[in-house]
């Protein structure tokens, strides 16, 4: 009885065993997003309620959403630059979140495109590299990486930046098409 059995399994196996064929399929490399495509659907890092919370009912630590890029995406369009940023690349994206363009403007004014250029290098530099690439900014300026504090910085930006509590951090060497995108906590400037 047993070795009915086992004849029957492997007989019914092979019945399911693909056929070989001469074609091999290759899987895609392309992610079929380019940066300005992946900035508008990245969640930026979590943000938590802080002193604001206990007037609300809510613990300092307890989560209140999480940042986006919607007004930097918004910048690039108004700006041209996301054009740009649209094209081949490969491109180093420094993408300040929301709050960051927020406390920006109210400082400086709106967003121009020069500010956004500033926050660009050609080439696609993952976070591991920037101590020792080449920072040229798309419109010819050049930005500092500095080790301080165990942590990186280009500019007075921290690039892999870690949240308060369990929540998500500022994301960085997020793939593009066309390159790669570090999320920073505000903007890089001269």
């Amino acid at each position: 009885m047993k070795i009915v059995l086992a004849l029957a399994a492997a007989t019914g196996a092979a019945a399911f065993t693909a056929p070989r064929t001469a074609f091999t399929a290759r899987a895609s490399t392309a992610l079929d997003a380019n940066i300005v495509d992946t900035l508008a659907g990245l969640e930026g890092p979590g943000q938590v309620w802080g002193a604001d919370g206990i007037a609300v009912g809510k613990e300092e630590s307890d989560l209140k959403g999480y940042d986006g890029f919607g007004l930097f995406c918004q910048r690039l369009a108004e700006t041209g630059v996301g054009a740009n940023l649209a094209s081949p690349g490969p491109y180093t994206v420094f993408a300040p979140t929301d709050t960051a363009v927020q406390a920006y403007e109210i400082m400086n004014g709106p967003l121009t495109a020069d500010a956004i250029a500033y926050m660009v290098i050609s080439g696609a530099v993952s976070s591991s590299a920037i101590s020792s690439a080449d920072l040229t900014t798309v419109n010819g300026k050049t930005l500092t990486y500095s080790r301080k504090f165990r942590k990186d910085f280009v500019n007075d930006a921290i690039i892999g930046e870690k949240t308060f509590g369990p929540f998500a951090d500022f994301p960085t060497d997020v793939a593009c098409d066309n390159g790669v995108i570090h999320s920073v906590g505000i903007l890089l400037s001269e």
